[in-house]
C-alpha cells in the first residue's frame, strides 16, 4: 500500500513538473539596461524614458522578443553596471579605442561628432594647446572627458557633474568656461532650459572618433548581442530607425549630426 502510495505522489509531482515547465521556459530573457539623461538620445519626460537611442532599444525588444528593464541613473552608475552585471547593458555609450574591449557592441546609432562649447563671444581657438587652458564642465566618466584628456587638458581643469543638464548649468553660470557635446545634444539641452543656442558657440571640434552604440556585459548570454544586432540591422532596413530620429530631430535622418 505503502509503495503504491509514493508511487502515486511522484506520479503526481512528475505531472505537476511537466505542467509548470513550459511556464517557466515561456518568460521572456531579460536585458536590464542603464541609461542616463542625455537628450535627445535618452532623458526622462514626467515618468516615461524617451530618446532616440531609447525608443530604438524598445523598437529592438518588441523585435526580439526580450522584456527590457530600463533605468535612468548617473552615467557613471550606469557604465560600471554593465561592467559588472552580465545581461546588463549601458546606453548612449561612444564606442572609442579604449572602450573596444569592455563590451560587446550593438550599432552604431549614430555618428559621433563633438565639439567644444564656449558662452557666446568667447575667443574661438585656433590651436588644440588652447584647449588646455580653459576649465570644463564635464559629465563623470563619459567619454569626452577621457578626449579633453588626451588632448592635453589635466584633470584639474575639469569641473565634474552628473548630469548633462548640470554641465550646460554650470557653463552658462560661468562656473565653467566651456563643455563638450555634439551638436544635436546642445541644441536639445538648451531649449530644455529655456536657453537660446546664440547664447552659446562652438570653440573648436575636438572628435569624430567612433560612433554610438548600445553596450553590452561581455559575460551576457552570448546570443545576445548577436539577436539585437540582429534586429537593429533590420529595422534599419525596414527604416523604423529614420523614422524614430525624425521624431526627434525634425530633419531627415542624413542630417542628423
Amino acid at each position: 500500500m505503502m509503495c503504491r502510495m509514493n508511487m502515486l505522489r511522484r506520479i503526481l509531482a512528475l505531472s505537476l513538473l511537466s505542467y509548470w515547465l513550459p511556464a517557466v521556459q515561456a518568460q521572456p530573457q531579460v536585458l536590464q539596461a542603464f541609461t542616463e539623461e542625455w537628450a535627445p538620445y535618452n532623458y526622462t519626460e514626467g515618468d516615461k524614458l524617451r530618446g532616440i537611442a531609447t525608443d530604438t532599444l524598445r523598437a529592438l525588444c518588441a523585435e526580439t522578443g526580450l522584456r527590457c528593464v530600463m533605468e535612468s541613473v548617473p552615467w557613471a552608475r550606469a557604465y560600471r553596471s554593465a561592467q559588472l552585471h552580465p545581461n546588463v547593458m549601458v546606453f548612449t555609450t561612444a564606442r572609442v579605442a579604449e572602450r573596444e574591449q569592455e563590451f560587446l557592441w550593438i550599432g552604431p546609432l549614430l555618428p559621433r561628432v563633438t565639439w567644444v562649447y564656449g558662452r557666446h563671444g568667447t575667443k574661438r581657438l585656433h590651436d588644440a594647446k588652447q584647449l588646455a587652458q580653459i576649465r570644463y564642465a564635464v559629465v563623470r566618466g563619459e567619454a569626452a572627458a577621457k578626449d579633453l584628456q588626451a588632448a592635453g587638458v589635466p584633470a584639474s581643469a575639469l569641473l565634474e557633474q552628473s548630469n548633462n543638464a548640470s554641465a550646460l548649468r554650470s557653463l552658462l553660470a560661468g562656473h565653467a568656461e566651456a563643455l563638450v557635446d555634439t551638436e544635436v545634444g546642445m541644441a536639445w539641452n538648451m531649449r530644455q532650459l529655456g536657453a537660446d543656442m546664440s547664447e552659446v558657440q562652438p570653440l573648436w571640434r575636438l572628435s569624430d572618433r567612433g560612433a554610438y552604440y548600445f553596450a553590452l556585459n561581455k559575460q551576457s548570454d552570448p546570443g545576445l548581442a548577436e539577436k539585437l544586432q540582429t534586429a537593429l540591422d533590420k529595422l534599419k532596413r525596414q527604416g523604423t530607425l529614420d523614422e524614430i530620429r525624425r521624431n526627434y530631430l525634425h530633419a531627415p535622418a542624413g542630417e542628423a549630426r
